[in-house]
């Protein structure tokens, strides 16, 4: 007799298998362009200059997040129930882009003063610092424009555009970034390399707002008071913690930008690199999954789904750090000569990186079923807590001391988040 992939699991029909398709097919090829200008930049750039790039990616990471965090737990929950109703999903992002201008503002202002004063402790010019702000600026208003669309689309199952607007993206900052690394001399590299990231992500911005009209997510003038309502709500009750989470999650290069040595935030940016191990299953969760579990209202499905994502991110990080624990030299032989020797960092590295990425997934469930419970009144005292005692702990002068606390911080924001989900499932 024959067995369909169908019987052996409802998840893995022929229709939900072209999507996990796509998204990896897509997601493979990304990271490993973007894979590819990681190592470029490794090795070509001296390790006082990559400590600089190391800063900068991390104000990058910063922005992208405490732009849209806050707007997006809102976005999310009514998206989740209005999906498929284009003229209402098209009411809902012309509404959320009427507000995030002034959420971008007030994040620019915030982290743009914590920018200045680490790039100034790493003796960066006046003049370099206000092109690299700029340059970011560029990069987080497309961004965020362009997140909301990708969300709009994603919960309506469209995915292989969202998939393509972030592979232009890839290949606009791959071909310009590898241009300037292999053909020319350039005095301020990392300045241009920022400049060509925020034409990639103008790039893939064009493609999905285009596309977007081709859907029918054509901006209306109206802006809907309740959609309005719902989103200043949630961004009321959790962007303090938005803000929070965006400078705790990189209190490592905070630590070492003011107290460490030039070549061990050099080395944390370098060993960051292999965090891209996780990017491609976290992109099929948040692609595939999360749509699918923001859509869906049956407890004992939710559950089921919950604890099968769990078990397959552990699983998952079990196979990584079995990797890493026994090839070291491998993955550090891809950094170049400059990384040698940092087997035990690297490790630790990774096994950081395995809890972020849990933390992510279990992270995203929550904010597309609005699960904040203990979050608004908790978040920010047992991350201070958590991150007082790794300081109390550790020596936050050296690379293993900060990696051990960022562990240590991780391993105490996963527990609160477990808490919000199990919270959130008691009460569907």
């Amino acid at each position: 007799m024959r067995v369909t992939i169908e019987q052996i699991s409802p998840y893995f029909t022929k229709s939900a298998l072209k999507p996990i398709g796509q998204v990896l097919g897509s997601q493979m090829i990304g990271k490993a362009l973007g894979f590819a200008i990681s190592i470029l930049l490794v090795r070509e750039l001296s390790k006082a200059d990559y400590a600089i790039y190391t800063v900068l990616l991390t104000i990058q990471g910063m922005l992208i997040p405490l732009s849209n965090s806050a707007i997006f737990i809102g976005f999310k929950k009514i998206g989740g129930e209005i999906w498929s109703d284009t003229s209402k999903i098209s009411s809902l992002i012309r509404t959320a882009k009427h507000i995030a201008p002034i959420i971008i503002g007030i994040a620019f202002l915030l982290v743009g003063g914590y920018a200045a004063y680490i790039l100034f402790e790493q003796e960066v010019e006046i003049s370099r610092i206000i092109w690299f702000l700029l340059c970011l600026l560029l990069i987080v208003i497309p961004e965020v424009q362009t997140a909301f669309l990708r969300t709009a689309m994603l919960l309506q199952k469209e995915v292989s555009i969202v998939q393509i607007s972030e592979l232009v993206g890839h290949v606009v900052r791959f071909i310009g970034i590898a241009g300037i690394l292999l053909f020319l001399n350039l005095d301020y590299v990392i300045a241009v390399i920022f400049l060509i990231t925020s034409i990639s992500a103008w790039s893939s911005y064009i493609y999905v707002k285009r596309k977007g009209k081709d859907l029918g997510l054509a901006e209306v003038s109206e802006i809907n008071p309740d959609y309005k309502k719902t989103l200043i709500y949630y961004i009321r009750l959790n962007w303090h913690n938005s803000a929070f989470f965006a400078f705790k999650g990189q209190i490592s290069i905070f630590l070492l930008g003011v107290f460490g040595t030039t070549d061990s935030l050099a080395e944390i940016g370098a060993l960051a690199r292999f965090s891209l191990i996780f990017t491609i299953i976290s992109a099929l969760f948040h692609n595939i999954y999360a749509p699918m579990f923001a859509r869906n209202n049956n407890l004992e499905r939710l559950k089921k789904m919950f604890v099968g994502a769990i078990m397959a991110s552990l699983i998952i990080c079990g196979i990584v750090l079995l990797a890493v624990a026994f090839f070291p030299e491998f993955f550090l032989w891809i950094l170049g000569e400059g990384y040698q020797n940092l087997d035990y960092e690297l490790l630790l590295m990774i096994i950081g990186g395995s809890i972020g990425f849990i933390i992510g997934i279990v992270h995203n469930v929550n904010l597309n079923k609005g699960w904040i419970k203990f979050t608004p009144l908790l978040e920010i005292p047992t991350d201070i807590g958590g991150i007082l005692l790794g300081i109390f702990l550790f020596d936050i002068t050296t690379l293993t001391g900060v990696l051990y606390m960022g562990i240590l911080s991780g391993s105490i924001t996963l527990l609160l988040y477990l808490s919000n989900s199990i919270a959130g499932l008691q009460k569907v």
